[in-house]
Parts: C-alpha cells; sequence; structure tokens
C-alpha cells in the first residue's frame, strides 16, 4: 500500500517540475521574442484593393459556411423536414393555400412570427399582420421570398440566413448581427396584380 502513495507522489511531482519547465521555456521564448523588432504595419488603405477584396471574400465564404452548418445543426437537432432554394432559405409548408402563387406587383397582407433559432424572441416580431407589395423592397429579402412560395390561406415555416433576415445590422437590441431567424408565416389574403 505504501508503494502506491510514493508512486503516485512521484508522479505528482514529474507533473509538477513539467509544468514548470513548459513555463520557464514559454518565459524565456517571450523574452527573446519580445526584443526583436515588430513586424511592420502596412494601413488598410495602403493594401492593394484586390488583396482587401480577397480578404473579405474568403471572410465571407468563411462565415457562410459556419452558418450553413449551424443551421443544418438546428434542423437536424429537431429532426425537421425542409426544403433548401438556391439562396440558402429552408421551407417546409404548412399548408398549401389557395389559388396562384405569388409574384412581383401582388398585394399580401400576412401575419408572421421571428425568433433566432435559440428561441429568443422579440416583442416587436411577434404575431405582426402586415400588408406589402412584393417587389417593393418593403420587408426583408428572405420574408419576401417565402411569401412567393406560399399562396391565400398558405402557412410555412421558413429557416432564413442572415444575408437574407437583418444581416449586420441586427434587429434592435433582440437580434444580433449575422443571426439566421426562424418564421411562420400565414397567408391573410392578398390582390393579385395581373
Amino acid at each position: 500500500m505504501s508503494d502506491k502513495v510514493i508512486n503516485s507522489g512521484l508522479t505528482s511531482g514529474k507533473k509538477k517540475h513539467t509544468i514548470i519547465f513548459l513555463l520557464l521555456i514559454t518565459y524565456h521564448l517571450s523574452l527573446t521574442t519580445s526584443c526583436r523588432e515588430p513586424a511592420p504595419q502596412i494601413p488598410a488603405n495602403k493594401l492593394e484593393k484586390s488583396s482587401i477584396a480577397e480578404d473579405m471574400m474568403m471572410l465571407n465564404k468563411e462565415f457562410a459556411a459556419f452558418e450553413y452548418e449551424e443551421i443544418n445543426h438546428y434542423i437536424d437537432s429537431l429532426n425537421l423536414d425542409m426544403t433548401e432554394t438556391a439562396t440558402g432559405l429552408r421551407y417546409k409548408i404548412i399548408q398549401k393555400g389557395d389559388g396562384d402563387f405569388f409574384q412581383k406587383g401582388d398585394n399580401v397582407t400576412f401575419n408572421y412570427s421571428i425568433r433566432t433559432l435559440d428561441n429568443r424572441e422579440c416583442k416587436e416580431l411577434k404575431n405582426i399582420t402586415r400588408t406589402i407589395e412584393l417587389g417593393k423592397g418593403e420587408t426583408e429579402s428572405g420574408i419576401e421570398e417565402a411569401l412567393k412560395l406560399l399562396k391565400v390561406s398558405g402557412k410555412g415555416q421558413f429557416i432564413i440566413p442572415s444575408h437574407l433576415a437583418f444581416g449586420i445590422s441586427g434587429y434592435k437590441n433582440c437580434i444580433s448581427p449575422w443571426t439566421p431567424v426562424f418564421c411562420e408565416i400565414n397567408i391573410i389574403e392578398s390582390k393579385l396584380k395581373r
């Protein structure tokens, strides 16, 4: 029994020595590298425009891929059966509705609620009734795209990626910038412009 205590004590002692040794090496490296001249920084306005554009494109692609995975994880974790459009909007039609699909120029009255994927709600975005003319930019592009997937009396659930929702600005203090949202839409009536 005393052998076990001694062996565990030696192991603990070796761990302490290893940690102290690593801390000393880290301290030494920080001293030797901090004495060097820093690499010259190039102001952003002096960089080649193609370099800035390429960096921004790369950052945007990485973020889009991250958000795409976040949306997939949400759908998988709730076992949702949703279809994806070319823009990245995800949808599930709950009730098809009657008549023709909406088009640019149609006036549509609808009720909707929006929340984040982690279920944060905004009073200003819950159970709202609006009338808009499609194609005039009177609402977020993701909501307009969702409306075009419905008919009168139609209902649907939608996951709207941030670039089709509130984008870089977010919405007040309840939806952060670059946040995908979950939206439920119920079409009340429409005036078709045909």
